[in-house]
């Protein structure tokens, strides 16, 4: 199957040993991705609605946090998408749908 990329021209960066701006950019990125990770199993396991919703309201600030990062690097043209036929999105919401299905 082809797939697009979506991709904006790249935004030069000096290309040595030391961290450049796209470095640190990407690094915070993944930083903050896997915040968002550790976030989601403590709400999972938080043990009062207490601490739930504390959890909660940092949770979505690391959100907005990485949408903010992930639009300024795929602006940058430093983040790529690959796009997906219709055909193929719809084959896998009818898998997520028929597992839900199961759960019930």
């Amino acid at each position: 199957m082809a797939t697009s990329k979506i991709k904006n021209p790249e935004t030069k960066v000096p290309k040595n040993s030391e961290m450049n701006d796209r470095d640190y950019l990407l690094d915070v990125l993944e930083t903050i991705k896997n915040m968002h990770t550790n976030m989601a199993t403590a709400l999972n396991e938080a043990s009062n609605a207490r601490l739930y919703n504390e959890f909660l309201k940092i949770t979505d600030e690391i959100s907005l946090m990485q949408r903010k990062l992930y639009n300024l690097a795929f602006q940058k043209g430093w983040y790529t998408i690959e796009t997906s036929k219709e055909s193929k999105i719809k084959e896998t919401i009818n898998k997520l749908n028929t597992k839900l299905e199961e759960l019930k």
